[in-house]
């Protein structure tokens, strides 16, 4: 959620997508990356600005005057929406509407409620959101529907909701995904540790609950519940030292939830001179977990499509707009999600994007595809 750092600590690029991208998360939070900025980001209570280190809103279209405005919220800023934003554009100049993103700041859900609040307010035709808390978000989206506004979410769900859909990776299978790499890492067995921003997102519950499910019957297993850090990378690498220190020859592996937990289990795991002691698996592309991997520092990320988030989100939306439910808007989607490969669950309103599994073996093959989009994570 994929996810994920706080505006201020933003520093190197997410999750995956269409074309792909990573799992973990930057080391130094305070050098720039490639990802665009979000419109009109809320700061504070106080202050207007946007961050100072929050990137550029390049290649955001022209707005065209009468059409269609649609908004997606994300649940923090992070190089993991670089893919998803130049999707959203992409949906932008194919369609000829205009959609924008915008993140809470900080990234909470009180912040993300007034974002949506906000967007309401300004009279936007669809909304899509990558929730902070599922539950904690029901009320605001379901007003949102009650007054006519479609909702989708997307990255992380609130199924409680009345969302129209949700569009994304299916988490749970991506955990399993990454227990079942993990299982090959692994074929003695060993003892892991996890680490994620919060617990309470339903994409990092069904992330650790899927992992978990891949281990049973086998003699690899957590040693705890996940290290949680509230998205902050600083405490995310304060977590790693505290676990590599408390736990010490007793874990054989960590396992970073978020894009930002690899960079920081990476880091911390190089200081304290134990890489040949431990297996790292991530999920999503950052810029520093793709090069790590290629560089044997990272032995498994599960990657999701945030490109695809950005481009079908707005297509949902638009079509959600003329027919006003999802049978019917599905229908006009479906040649496009058979092509890509994705699954529809048509009783739960579900599209599942899918995810890539990428190791040092095919990590070069995975860059490629990437910079044929002009991307450099995920």
């Amino acid at each position: 959620m994929r996810n994920r750092i706080p505006p201020h600590l933003t520093a190197f690029g997410g999750l995956s997508l269409l074309s792909a991208c990573l799992v973990l998360s930057g080391c130094d939070p305070n050098k720039g990356s490639e990802t665009p900025k979000p419109s009109d980001t809320i700061t504070s209570k106080t202050s207007e600005k946007a961050p100072e280190n929050a990137p550029s809103n390049s290649g955001k279209p022209a707005e065209i005057a009468g059409a269609p405005k649609y908004k997606i919220v994300t649940n923090g800023i992070s190089p993991f929406w670089t893919a998803m934003s130049k999707g959203l554009y992409q949906g932008d100049e194919d369609l000829k509407v205009n959609g924008d993103w915008q993140a809470p700041d900080p990234d909470t859900n009180a912040a993300q409620v007034k974002v949506i609040q906000d967007a309401l307010a300004a009279k936007t035709d669809g909304i899509a959101v990558s929730v902070i808390e599922a539950d904690a978000l029901v009320t605001t989206i379901n007003e949102a529907v009650k007054g006519g506004v479609p909702v989708i979410t997307f990255d992380s769900d609130s199924p409680k909701s009345d969302r129209a859909c949700y569009l994304g990776t299916n988490n749970f299978e991506a955990g399993r995904a990454a227990g079942l790499a993990a299982l090959k890492l692994y074929p003695s067995g060993g003892k892991l540790i996890a680490f994620v921003g919060n617990m309470s997102a339903q994409n990092a519950r069904d992330r650790f609950d899927g992992f978990k499910e891949a281990l049973k019957g086998s003699k690899l297993e957590f040693l705890r519940e996940p290290y949680e850090d509230n998205k902050d990378t600083s405490i995310a690498r304060k977590n790693v030292e505290d676990a590599i220190t408390k736990y010490g020859s007793q874990v054989t592996g960590l396992v970073g939830l978020y894009s930002y937990n690899g960079p920081a289990i990476i880091h911390a795991v190089q200081a304290a001179g134990v890489r040949d002691k431990m297996k790292i698996i991530c999920f999503d592309g950052e810029p520093e977990t793709l090069a790590s991997l290629g560089k044997g520092l990272v032995d498994v990320t599960v990657v999701q499509k945030p490109y695809e988030f950005g481009r079908l989100s707005i297509m949902l939306l638009n079509l959600l707009k003329k027919d006003k439910t999802f049978d019917k808007a599905i229908v006009e989607m479906q040649p496009e999600l058979d092509k890509l490969g994705m699954k529809v669950d048509k009783a739960k309103h579900v599209i599942d994007t899918g995810v890539d599994v990428i190791t040092p073996a095919n990590a070069k093959e995975f860059l490629d595809k990437l910079k044929a989009r002009n991307l450099e994570s995920t």
